[in-house]
């Protein structure tokens, strides 16, 4: 009678594995666009024949603008006030720091989906607007597949986890132990997709591109630009002099501190010997 138990237990959960395998793709999947021409209609489904309504939908959507500006960093500044005054924050940033005119900078916005063309308004203001770029991607049946693959899968585990209090043996403990940790793993996954979705449908990333305005050639005077040019050659021949001075200053004083003693001496020694020299030439002329 327990082995009988037993066989009827692990056949009841093989039919729920097989079911809850299986149960997802039974559904009907609901277009997210409506297609011309007669088609069978889903018998399952409760929404309307030429799919769901714009507001039902669900739809992930991205912008992104390029902006020149000459002060990168004040426009930087901006956009993040920007965000926090619309429920937003920034997602990421990478500004290049210059002399303030070669700043350049990337900052990603991420805000409501419902103040996406708001913001991006707002946004284009901070300097001049060279490219404005906007995205929507339709995730409805996606949204709708997962929901139902949760839905299902709970219901599953439900089944399962009533299997318990019937399991006779230890084996098939262990068996329906094993289905339901598997089950409850997916599910996990399942959660954190739908979770994803959600969150993408929900905010809108923005990129906005602060870039810097293009050099423009100015005319010169010719006499400026040969001062300028004359001006800059001195520095460079004053520094070269500079630098020469410098390098060889160290071995001048070296060579004065050993040679002038020397240099000293033999002077001394001259004028000794002249002094003796002229010393034994008065005599003589005495005598004469």
């Amino acid at each position: 009678m327990r082995t009988f138990t037993g066989r009827r237990l692990l056949a009841t959960l093989c039919l729920i594995a097989l079911t809850g395998c299986t149960g997802v793709a039974t559904l009907p999947v609901v277009d997210s666009a409506p297609a011309g021409g007669d088609r069978a209609e889903p018998q399952a489904s409760t929404l309307p024949e030429d799919g769901p309504s714009d507001a039902a939908r669900d739809v992930v959507r991205t912008g992104s603008l390029t902006v020149r500006t000459a002060d990168a960093q004040a426009a930087a500044t901006q956009l993040r006030a920007l965000a926090g005054a619309n429920g937003g924050y920034v997602s990421s940033e990478n500004l290049s720091t210059g002399d303030g005119t070669r700043a350049r900078a990337t900052i990603v916005l991420s805000v409501p989906a419902d103040s996406l063309d708001r913001v991006m308004d707002e946004a284009a203001k901070v300097g001049e607007l060279v490219t404005r770029e906007l995205t929507a991607k339709d995730v409805t049946a996606t949204v709708a597949d997962v929901d139902a693959r949760v839905r299902t899968l709970r219901e599953s585990i439900e089944r399962v986890r009533a299997l318990m209090n019937k399991a006779g043996s230890i084996a098939d403990v262990a068996r329906v132990e094993s289905e339901l940790t598997s089950r409850q793993s997916e599910l996990e996954s399942l959660l954190a997709s739908q979770k994803a979705l959600q969150k993408q449908v929900e905010r809108a990333p923005i990129t906005v591109t602060l870039v810097r305005p293009a050099d423009q050639v100015v005319p010169t005077n010719p006499f400026v630009t040969g001062l300028t040019n004359g001006w800059a050659a001195l520095q460079n021949s004053i520094a070269v002099l500079l630098t020469v001075l410098g390098a060889v200053l160290p071995f001048a004083l070296i060579a004065g501190a050993i040679g002038w003693p020397l240099i000293h001496r033999r002077r001394k020694a001259g004028t000794t010997a002249a002094q003796a020299k002229s010393a034994e030439e008065k005599p003589e002329d005495v005598a004469g």
